[in-house]
């Protein structure tokens, strides 16, 4: 099963789809759906474009920036994704609210009260290889291929300690961020199929 442990269109992990999508690649007994979807936008808010003025960002100056960002983000949620049962349950929603929004922030906080409920918890860390296949441009939704090493990572039960799920590697996800009045968001990650090259 392809979950880190993102959400990204992911795996099921267990039947969670938040932590099939970010926990890249996982080995588990039954292998559940490789192409699930997290989410559309549905309070997108246009990113402002930068115009030539000597106050404001140039053109590629400004695609830099936003892909930075984005990523960012996307690395902050991937984190998030493997360690959230290890926060407070009081600052769970918070915490995923700073790098999502519905569906996805729906379904990972969710998942995390399953998760819990169940003993689980995710453990270990995922490296993100991040490619572009177009730019930004200036628009409010970021597309991004994070080709992911979970071998890693997975889900473990809390009271054992034994590992329930353990990630792969060359694990392919296409992330969606969007623009929002606090910076970018993931809006969806999707599990692709195939393997990637990081």
């Amino acid at each position: 099963m392809n979950t880190r442990r993102t959400t990204h269109t992911l795996t099921a992990l267990t039947a969670g789809i938040a932590l099939s999508a970010t926990l890249a690649g996982c080995n588990v007994a039954a292998d559940a759906n490789p192409t699930q979807t997290i989410g559309r936008c549905t309070e997108c808010t246009p990113h402002p474009t930068a115009t030539a003025t000597s106050t404001t960002l140039d053109a590629a100056a400004q695609e830099k920036a936003d892909r930075a960002a984005a990523e960012v983000v996307r690395r902050k949620f991937n984190a998030l994704v493997g360690s959230v049962e290890s926060l407070p349950v009081e600052q769970v929603d918070s915490a995923v609210d700073a790098v999502a929004i519905d569906p996805t922030a729906a379904a990972l906080k969710k998942e995390n009260l399953q998760f819990r409920a169940e003993n689980k918890a995710g453990y270990g860390q995922v490296i993100s290889y991040i490619t572009w296949e177009k730019p930004i441009g200036g628009s409010g939704t970021a597309v991004l291929n994070d080709c992911q090493d979970g071998s890693q990572s997975g889900v473990l039960d809390t009271k054992t300690g034994a590992k329930l799920v353990v990630g792969t590697a060359k694990t392919p996800f296409r992330g969606t961020l969007t623009h929002t009045a606090s910076g970018w968001k993931v809006m969806t990650a999707e599990l692709l199929a195939g393997t990637c090259a990081a």
